[in-house]
């Protein structure tokens, strides 16, 4: 019975479009993720620019929370590309094993896939990284 009522719990219910327009995006990144590059504007704008994109950043702690109890999100930009192939990376701290962390980072990304548009999806990079 404890069970079936975690497993509920932990439903991922998609954000409503109407609250994308109405709350800041800045603040909410900064209530929801740590930015460690000081980048919150250049990210913000990326996101924007991409309404799919705002949507999912919108809707994934919520996400995240369906799959890990994490210490902290972390969002910032994948240093790799060059400007025209930017890409932002969500680090996912957490204290869970690393086996059972990838399993878990593997079903997230596909939930993602089909949840929302590819070319945004594409966008996000996850990362989980256990203690």
């Amino acid at each position: 019975m404890i069970q079936k009522f975690q497993k509920a719990e932990r439903v991922f219910v998609p954000s409503d479009e109407s609250k994308l327009t109405t709350q800041n995006l800045e603040e909410f990144i900064l209530n929801n993720f740590r930015v460690p590059d000081d980048d919150l504007g250049r990210i913000s704008r990326f996101i924007a620019s991409d309404l799919d994109l705002k949507k999912i950043i919108f809707d994934l702690p919520g996400l995240i929370k369906t799959e890990f109890a994490f210490e902290k999100l972390e969002i910032k930009f994948y240093d790799e590309f060059q400007e025209d192939e930017l890409m932002l990376v969500i680090g996912i701290f957490t204290s869970g094993d690393i086996e059972s962390s990838l399993i878990k980072e593997e079903k997230l990304e596909r939930k993602l896939y089909q949840l929302y548009n590819k070319s945004s999806a594409d966008k996000l990079l996850l990362i989980v990284e256990c203690k």
